[in-house]
């Protein structure tokens, strides 16, 4: 019988840890660390950049892990392509064209989910609020089963 090809797996997490909440996604990243899963890596990153792409390539699935100030405590779901999603920045890309470069520069299509975690307090601070702890560790449980499961 032919062994489960495993998928190799990078988990994103976005935001300042110094600014409370913000830092969810380090703290989602710390944790999955924790496991030691083989084809799982992190990266901490305080905003997506152009200098992601090489790093993200050799990945089958890519999860962007980042605070919310709307929505439900977490919301995980596949990253719809939507090209018209504005540039805040020059500095700073969204999820869309993070994808969109990646496949004009190196013809790959970056499967993405996105794990939006709900925060309340993002003040000067390198600490979670209790809530954002609740709902990061809600989010690290549906990664963590989203990969166990095959990644669907």
């Amino acid at each position: 019988m032919a062994k489960k090809k495993e998928h190799k797996i990078g988990v994103v997490g976005i935001g300042n840890t110094l600014r409370g909440d913000d830092g969810i996604g380090a703290y989602i990243c710390l944790q999955i660390d924790g496991w030691n899963m083989e084809g799982v890596t992190t990266f901490v990153t305080q905003q997506l950049h152009t200098g992601l792409i090489d790093d993200l390539l050799p990945f089958d699935f890519i999860i962007l892990a980042d605070a919310a100030v709307t929505g439900g405590p977490v919301v995980f779901y596949p990253l719809k392509k939507d090209e018209s999603q504005p540039v805040s920045s020059s500095h700073h890309i969204n999820a869309n064209l993070l994808v969109s470069l990646a496949q004009r520069l190196h013809g790959k299509e970056l499967p993405v989910m996105i794990c939006a975690v709900k925060g309340e307090n993002f003040d000067m601070g390198n600490q979670l609020s209790p809530s954002a702890v609740t709902n990061a560790n809600r989010a690290i449980n549906i990664i963590r089963y989203w990969i166990e499961s095959g990644c669907h």
